[in-house]
């Protein structure tokens, strides 16, 4: 199948189905062989959901968007991406895919073949030309510059201020590095020349392939801020500890790593989930107990029985957009009070389950004060047992020097974005004995 044809698709799957990106992985797989190929859709895809909102206002200015077919319009935004961000490929060889894209899709249809191939024609014509909206113009610069739902920049301003809120999705724009975690070695990737040490964590590298084409047996793909969560727990000494939402693994088998922790229990909701830990888990070849399946809103584990839990929750995930740029258009206001309420029923059970003196970790990968700052202050200020620690109590002064500029006000660490860093939260409460 033609690559172009196929990013179509998967695009259509996105903004039409509501479906995530990496669910599209098998049928990239499934119909293009060529990896060149497989780049190419990869490429337009992403680009399109990074930059939606300014391709969009591009083009605005050569078709009225509301008189046009929703699916002709995506084909003309996955078009205007290639002919405006990939330079080496000529202008007309991307129109005249797109238009022979449009004839199969249309049956031949002159009337939206010509269209397509005149607005196209345009666009390259007058793509030197083009201006973006500016700062003074705030919703026209978050929405037609920045490239973000109007609603999502303008609670960000309200949360961390105009200049900080700018910062972010700017950086969340930004394509970052795949990074991860190094368990055994490099050996299995061939020279190591091709690999580089992050900044802020050890044992992590970066490599600028996409994600798809790292294979496992030694390393595994983990953001850093992600695996900031599981080293809090570093120097910590303890019988059990609970990965209380663990798929796909990585906090975990980072925690199965430290010496003062005797057994790691993995713990999921689904079947599915739990499968794909004990696939990863055979692939790094990192021995684990037998995880247990069940619903961390009913929990199955004794109360008081536990050393420490890391709770990473389910959240909107908005910390993370650069590496999944299609969240800023799935998400949707209310989805935040609806985690929101998921997460405090989660923090509580955890709690539930510690010893006296033991500690919990939660973190969210969301920007959103609502699931990480009011989830625990909400929590500890009606939990007498509960109490805020130092959140390097139990990491290594490395990690502390690394990360402690992101300390805010209550002992939280809240993490903005940067060229290698998702947008975290994370805290460490300890139950008083």
């Amino acid at each position: 199948m033609n690559p172009r044809g196929i990013a179509w698709y998967i695009l259509k799957q996105v903004f039409n189905e509501h479906k995530l990106i990496t669910e599209n992985y098998p049928f990239i797989f499934e119909n293009i062989e060529d990896e060149r190929d497989r780049r190419l859709v990869v490429e337009i895809v992403y680009g399109v959901c990074r930059f939606r909102g300014r391709l969009d206002y591009v083009l605005s200015k050569f078709a009225n968007q509301k008189r046009t077919e929703p699916d002709i319009w995506l084909l003309l935004v996955s078009a205007a991406y290639q002919i405006l961000f990939l330079t080496r490929t000529p202008d007309y060889a991307i129109i005249n895919d797109t238009v022979s894209l449009v004839k199969q899709a249309s049956y031949g249809n002159k009337k939206k073949s010509g269209f397509v191939n005149a607005v196209l024609k345009r666009l390259a014509a007058g793509k030197d030309a083009l201006t973006f909206p500016t700062p003074e113009n705030l919703r026209d610069f978050i929405e037609s510059n920045l490239s973000f739902p109007y609603w999502l920049g303008m609670k960000w301003v309200s949360d961390y201020g105009k200049d900080r809120a700018v910062q972010i999705m700017k950086s969340l724009n930004f394509r970052k590095p795949v990074v991860f975690r190094c368990f055994h070695g490099l050996d299995s990737f061939g020279p190591e020349s091709r690999f580089h040490p992050t900044p802020y964590i050890d044992n992590s590298f970066e490599a600028n392939v996409p994600i798809y084409l790292m294979r496992a047996g030694s390393c595994y793909v983990m953001n850093e801020s992600s695996q900031l969560v599981a080293e809090l727990l570093r120097t910590f000494s303890g019988k059990w500890v609970l990965d209380a939402a663990s798929s796909p693994g990585g906090k975990g088998f980072i925690l199965r790593t430290f010496t003062g922790i005797e057994n790691v229990i993995f713990n999921d909701v689904s079947e599915k989930r739990i499968l794909r830990i004990l696939e990863n888990s055979h692939e790094l070849a990192i021995p684990i107990s037998a995880p247990v399946q069940s619903d961390f809103l009913r929990p199955v584990f004794r109360p008081s029985s536990l050393d420490a839990i890391l709770l990473d929750a389910p959240c909107t995930g908005t910390g993370t957009i650069s590496g999944h740029p299609e969240l800023k258009w799935l998400r949707q206001p209310g989805e935040i009070r609806g985690r929101a309420k998921l997460q405090n029923r989660m923090i509580r059970n955890a709690f539930s389950l510690l010893k006296p003196g033991g500690i919990l970790v939660y973190s969210t990968c969301s920007l959103e004060k609502e699931e990480g700052e009011d989830v625990v202050l909400n929590f500890v200020s009606e939990e007498e047992k509960a109490q805020l620690v130092y959140p390097f109590t139990f990491s290594s002064e490395r990690i502390e020097s690394r990360f402690k500029r992101f300390m805010s006000s209550g002992n939280f660490l809240r993490i903005s974005p940067d060229k290698y860093l998702d947008g975290f939260f994370a805290a460490l409460i300890q139950k008083k004995s």
